[in-house]
């Protein structure tokens, strides 16, 4: 295990599911102005994987900056385009995502939602 590893997987373990817990009940509101759910698929797995993300909306267009890259390995799902869903403001949207930089320069999930 990663040195500094073991309060990052602590807050990935409890604190991610409550807040996830929050932003799909009716006080939402509370988070959903920053935050939102997005479901992405394995591609070895085909697992569903639901977990709670800063973002910005612009339109049809979500932006979410991946803090931490290294460490994490959701967004490596959606390198090439990818199907997934997302939470916002207690609102179900589906689209695609794709993927923009690396974990030198800092990675960019841009999510086109569906009309």
């Amino acid at each position: 295990m990663p040195e500094g590893h073991a309060p990052f997987a602590f807050w990935n373990r409890t604190g991610n599911r409550a807040v996830a817990l929050l932003l799909g009940s009716p006080l939402h509101p509370v988070l959903s102005r920053h935050l939102a759910l997005i479901t992405v698929t394995g591609r070895r797995s085909g697992q569903d994987y639901t977990f709670p993300v800063g973002y910005r909306r612009a339109g049809g267009r979500v932006t979410i900056a991946v803090g931490w890259p290294a460490r994490k390995l959701w967004w490596r799902n959606l390198r090439g385009g990818a199907p997934v869903h997302v939470r916002l403001g207690g609102r179900e949207f589906s689209g695609v995502a794709d993927v923009r930089g690396d974990e030198d320069s800092g990675v960019v999930v841009e999510v086109t939602l569906d009309p």
